[in-house]
């Protein structure tokens, strides 16, 4: 339950993408409300300017009108005037409220007892005497006057004011979409940090395991998906630590089973010598020189010692333990090998020269390395046949430097040469046998890649010298020619002793 519920309160990349989005989305929702209410106001101003330039020409109609009157003094011009005073006073009572930004209620209520006079003078203008005219035409001139000035004024204070919206819109509409735009930033950023720079770690981490640098992939970052997949990669990563492990031992037996007979040639000499020893020594004891006896004993000894070499090798060999660097020399552990494999190499009546100096040494784990000669060896052999001349050579190279032959097939690389500093151990295993077609050679470092017949060989040999070169933080290649045998090159980190 402890750990349901830890897991629980753990953060979450989906939770992370989820806030994000929603945050996003609620942002971008009142800027929105905000801006269609910016909007609505806007047109409300328009609706209003509308109204205001509606009485305004009503006002103006009227006023034309009202000169007509004067001039022509005819019922139809007092009839228009009349109409147009009514259609002024129907705006101004339909649309008062919509009017009360540009005309306030005090003027409205002018204007509308202004339009009543107005109206009841020219209801009076045709029965009234022609003396008494001019008195009338007076006020209805001071009356249309007031009626134009209110009219116009309101219509310059909502142009005014309209402009005023107009320039406050742009601004916003400014200020919105600068806000749109941060607000994608802040959430571009967020998710970055949140989730491409974990998957940029994670991609490094991988890159780093697939040179082989590292056995396990560090979490980039608290989230629970991040941490699960990195849980879940690690294991498989054990597993298959613990499956490659199982296949090397596995192989190492098989060599082991392919090098008992061998091995128990091996064995048969030092004891067929030992046993004539005790044979002589029982049947001449009392009667032998001292000299005599002694010689024999010491056979008998050297023979014991050679018998026990052999056992430890073997042990060595087959023994089940962790990976482990020691300080060795080359030739020591080239010389040990070839006791291994010395059967092999006669029943092959194959001749294996070894040209590496006395003196040079490198970190290496001593039983990986046997398996890696016993498996080029072996290789070497079952493609050459009998008659085979094969050829291990080492040499201590500066940085940078690697023989690959001009123009050969190349399987592998040597980049770790270039990434890594100080001097490498070049060591060449090579043989004079047919060489690899160039179409198998891309494929030859691959597991379970053999042109052998069934049986002989399940085609893991290579892979597992590539693996044990990689434990060692080296690289190698495979260079061919078809009919001039093959050169297998190993780089390994390493430098000579201090008794050089």
């Amino acid at each position: 339950m402890f750990c349901d519920s830890g897991w629980a309160k753990m953060s979450s990349l989906q939770g992370k993408i989820r806030g994000a989005y929603i945050a996003l989305v609620m942002s971008t929702v009142v800027l929105a409300i905000i801006a269609f209410s910016d909007l609505l106001f806007l047109q409300r101003q328009v609706t209003e300017g509308e109204i205001v330039t509606a009485l305004n020409d009503a006002i103006l109609e009227m006023r034309r009108e009202e000169k007509n009157l004067f001039l022509y003094a005819g019922e139809r011009a007092l009839a228009d005037t009349d109409r147009q005073a009514l259609r002024a006073q129907q705006i101004l009572q339909r649309e008062g409220a919509a009017l009360r930004e540009s005309i306030g209620q005090d003027e409205q209520a002018q204007m509308r007892q202004a339009l009543q006079v107005y109206r009841e003078h020219l209801r009076q203008w045709q029965s009234v005497a022609a003396e008494r005219r001019d008195a009338l035409h007076q006020d209805l001139r001071r009356l249309g006057r007031q009626l134009y000035l209110v009219v116009e004024s309101a219509s310059t204070r909502e142009r005014h004011l309209l402009t005023a919206v107009i320039q406050e819109s742009q601004w916003f509409l400014f200020i919105f979409l600068v806000l749109i735009g941060l607000s994608i930033f802040i959430v571009g950023r967020k998710l970055r940090r949140a989730v491409v720079n974990p998957l940029r770690q994670l991609e490094s981490g991988l890159a780093l395991i697939a040179e082989g640098r590292f056995d396990r992939l560090d979490t980039p970052s608290g989230d629970r998906e991040f941490i699960a997949f990195t849980e879940a990669f690690n294991r498989m990563l054990k597993e298959l630590e613990v499956r490659r492990r199982r296949l090397l031992q596995s192989e190492k037996l098989a060599s082991l089973g392919v090098l008992s007979a061998g091995i128990a040639h091996e064995l048969n000499n030092p004891l067929s010598n030992i046993s004539s020893s005790c044979q002589l020594l029982m049947e001449e004891l009392e009667e032998a020189e001292p000299a005599q006896l002694q010689g024999w004993l010491r056979q008998i000894d050297s023979e014991t010692e050679r018998g026990r070499k052999i056992v430890r090798s073997m042990l060595d060999f087959g023994d089940q333990r962790l990976f482990r660097k020691q300080r060795l020399k080359l030739l020591d552990l080239i010389e040990e090998t070839r006791i291994i494999i010395d059967n092999m190499l006669r029943q092959h009546c194959a001749h294996l020269s070894v040209n590496v100096p006395a003196e040079l040494t490198l970190e290496a784990d001593k039983q990986r390395l046997q398996q890696l000669f016993i498996n080029l060896i072996q290789n070497a052999l079952h493609a050459t046949g009998e008659g085979a001349r094969l050829r291990i050579s080492a040499v201590l190279c500066e940085r940078g430097v690697a023989m690959i032959p001009v123009g050969a097939e190349v399987a592998g690389n040597l980049k770790c040469i270039t990434n890594e500093q100080g001097r490498f151990v070049e060591i060449l295993v090579a043989d004079d046998g047919p060489g690899i077609p160039a179409e198998h050679l891309g494929r030859v470092l691959d597991p379970f890649f053999t042109t052998g017949e069934p049986g002989q060989g399940v085609g893991l040999g290579l892979f597992i010298v590539q693996e044990i070169v990689r434990e060692h933080d080296g690289c190698l290649a495979i260079t061919s020619r078809e009919g001039e045998g093959t050169q297998v090159i190993l780089l390994l980190p390493g430098e000579v002793s201090a008794d050089e």
